[in-house]
């Protein structure tokens, strides 16, 4: 944990978060610790996703808020029975954290999601499921789409990376492995590469100009990110460019609008 401005700050993996701040999980209806909205069971995996209907603003979620937690607490801690487990499972929230007992905390700002969990290990592997037609399990219909990058391409692009290994420098940290191959076994460091080095450059001229003009945002958003300083015009400029990625991925690959 990091302290700022008199703000203690947790960060961490979702289950490790869940267990330490008493949610249900991120498996769960009301798992999300940033906002309410309600997740909805695949029948297929069973497992609950948040999809986003159309008719939403992703800039005007239903935020979760310090006193909301509090009172959620509160009431949690005066139910019995079925009456306290249906509240819970409403609610998202099990009972409370000893770190409520910290006046510096402040729910949910005090819990940000890291660069590595948001980012690295999460858009940059499921944005590749999406190019190489593996983002819907044994759904070969839904994998076929225009962006959804050949074979062949893959390991023309996966070869080309594997040839550049000894012209990397060592400062990028592990030189780059053919993704084709290795993506499975990707480290956070190998995502982020591919994401701030390696993407643009392999994928321009192969990725439809439309879908990789949308993946240049989140390109030029993550290279803000990473920044060893960043001014307040740089995060309007990082809200902007994620809001515009997630504009382009919600109309051409969620809804699949062309």
């Amino acid at each position: 944990f990091t302290l700022r401005a008199h703000i203690l700050a947790w960060t961490g993996d979702l289950p490790a978060l869940s267990k330490i701040l008493y949610l249900t999980g991120h498996n769960s209806y009301s798992g999300c610790r940033f906002c309410n909205l309600r997740g909805t069971l695949n029948e297929m995996n069973r497992h609950v996703y948040y999809p986003l209907q159309q008719n939403i603003d992703p800039i005007r979620l239903p935020i979760r808020t310090h006193d909301e937690m509090l009172t959620s607490i509160n009431q949690i801690e005066h139910l019995k029975g079925d009456r306290r487990e249906t509240y819970i499972r409403n609610c998202g929230i099990k009972g409370k954290s000893i770190l409520f007992e910290l006046s510096s905390i402040k729910f949910p700002r005090s819990f940000p999601v890291d660069i590595m969990h948001l980012f690295f290990e999460n858009i940059a592997p499921h944005m590749f499921r999406h190019w190489i037609g593996k983002f819907y399990p044994k759904n070969d219909e839904r994998n076929s789409n225009n962006y959804t990058i050949s074979s062949k391409t893959w390991i023309e692009i996966g070869e080309i990376m594997e040839k550049n290994r000894s012209n990397m420098p060592s400062d990028i940290g592990r030189p780059p492995r053919n993704i084709i191959k290795h993506s499975a076994g990707f480290k956070a460091v190998e995502w982020a590469n591919w994401i701030i080095l390696f993407s643009l450059p392999l994928l321009k001229g192969r990725l439809p100009q439309s879908y990789f003009l949308g993946w240049s945002n989140f390109v030029e958003a993550v290279q803000l990110c990473i920044q060893p300083r960043i001014d307040f015009e740089d995060l309007d400029k990082i809200r902007n460019l994620l809001i515009q990625f997630y504009n382009h991925y919600a109309r051409y690959h969620l809804y699949g609008i062309i």
